[in-house]
């Protein structure tokens, strides 16, 4: 089979971007670059591995969960279908996070200066400056998955006290594993529970998380790929909302005086978010808030000074 047979072979089984995805495998499967399969299109890759993983696409496994790993920040992680697949928009909430966490003296104080409200929130760009010397930052991954968000801020950013959560025996022990892979099993801490009752009497300076937030009616309707992934991953419950209503609500109290919380939601939920986190400045539960785009334009991750 070469390149064109096995693009040809993948579009019939209606995935999306054939071609892409057949340069992908090869490239993994075999370690041919794509300058040299763009040259040579013709040559034969047929082995017993291709056809395993041909049977499998045909069956609409992802094709992550098939190589059991996958990348994020420009980092390699585990994954199966313990956790949800990283996403690519999924690092705009890290990206976010780190650049809060930035300042010249390499010490962070969470206290929001600016008291901004609405969607889009300007001029946030001091809300971190100089606090107490040497510091360090306590941090939660919330419904961490894979742990590739907790892990990435600690792989990017300053000295942070990371405790990364979830529900998930299955899926805490990717997060266990990834932080083996990349050297911060030290650096972190486990905790398997419902964040709504489980959560330490810690109190931290910044949340990150990306919850389940799907709505349960459209769980039937959802694309092959992403039905294999995990429900309680997925499953936010009637309107998708559920344990994002609860850490802008009580979650709130797991910040300290200052903190910032960063949630990741659905492309098609940003009005709702934006009615809801109004509400909340308008009560004076939190300072202020900012809503961020994916990169299809879309609402995708707020961001609340509380």
């Amino acid at each position: 089979m070469n390149i064109k047979e096995l693009e040809k072979a993948l579009a019939s089984y209606g995935i999306e971007d054939a071609r892409a995805e057949a340069f992908l495998i090869i490239e993994r499967l075999f370690g041919v670059s794509r300058g040299s399969l763009l040259i040579n299109q013709d040559k034969d890759f047929s082995s017993r591995e291709l056809d395993e993983l041909l049977e499998k696409r045909k069956n609409r496994i992802p094709l992550q969960y098939i190589f059991g790993e996958w990348e994020f920040m420009g980092k390699r992680f585990y994954v199966s279908r313990d956790c949800l697949i990283p996403q690519p928009d999924t690092e705009i909430l890290v990206e976010k996070a780190l650049e809060l966490l930035k300042t010249d003296g390499g010490v962070w104080d969470f206290s929001n200066k600016n008291g901004n409200k609405g969607e889009n929130a300007q001029d946030n760009s001091s809300v971190l400056g100089k606090g107490e010397n040497d510091r360090i930052i306590k941090v939660a991954d919330l419904c961490t998955g894979s742990g590739c968000i907790g892990l990435s801020l600690l792989m990017y950013g300053p000295l942070l006290d990371m405790t990364l959560m979830d529900l998930s025996q299955p899926a805490l022990e990717i997060a266990k594993k990834n932080a083996a892979l990349h050297g911060l099993t030290d650096k972190c801490r486990f905790i398997l529970g419902d964040i709504r009752k489980d959560m330490p009497k810690d109190r931290f300076d910044l949340i990150v998380s990306n919850p389940p937030y799907i709505p349960t009616r459209d769980i039937e309707n959802l694309p092959s790929e992403v039905k294999k992934e995990p429900l309680l991953a997925l499953d936010g419950g009637a309107d998708g909302l559920d344990l994002i209503r609860f850490l802008i609500g009580d979650g709130l109290s797991y910040l300290k005086e200052n903190g910032i919380m960063l949630i990741e939601f659905g492309f098609d939920q940003g009005d709702i978010m934006n009615t809801l986190l109004r509400e909340k400045c308008d009560t004076g539960s939190i300072k202020s808030y900012e809503i961020l785009k994916d990169y299809g334009g879309n609402p995708r991750v707020a961001v609340i000074y509380a």
